[in-house]
């Protein structure tokens, strides 16, 4: 009976690790939520492949302007990739903002081979302008 409880403890792990991952720096993971995420082929010259990441923003009020990451983490808790979110975007409450980016090197292998289910990601915010020009940061 032990020897079962222990194995259901470590096959659970992995589970509660992924919900784990948190911004650093005082930085706000409310703002942005991370809907899904996918690898595209490339469809220029150089077949480079892409990851578009969707996201929601968590608010009434669009941001005209943003400094924050998106982050992505395996279930052990090591990095495997960061992408930093255009300055100058409009994000519209209510629509998918989709950022695109171009990946190459070990990022693009370790998200190749990871399974998605072992991939936690969040978007961390350190400041933005609201569309109403408010002024609002998130540091320590």
């Amino acid at each position: 009976m032990r020897q079962i409880l222990l194995t259901l403890t470590l096959w659970l792990a992995p589970a509660h690790a992924v919900l784990a991952i948190e911004c650093l720096n005082g930085q706000s993971s409310d703002i942005l939520a991370i809907e899904s995420w996918e690898l595209r082929d490339g469809a220029g010259p150089d077949d480079e492949r892409a990851i578009a990441i969707t996201l929601e923003l968590q608010g009434d009020l669009g941001i005209r302007l943003i400094d924050g990451t998106i982050r992505f983490e395996d279930v052990l808790g090591d990095r495997v990739a960061e992408f930093i979110l255009e300055r100058a975007e409009g994000i519209v409450p209510g629509q998918p903002y989709i950022h695109d980016e171009i990946i190459a090197g070990t990022v693009l292998e370790r998200l190749e081979q990871l399974h998605p289910d072992d991939i936690a990601s969040i978007a961390c915010v350190s400041a933005l302008v609201y569309e109403d020009g408010t002024l609002q940061e998130f540091r320590q």
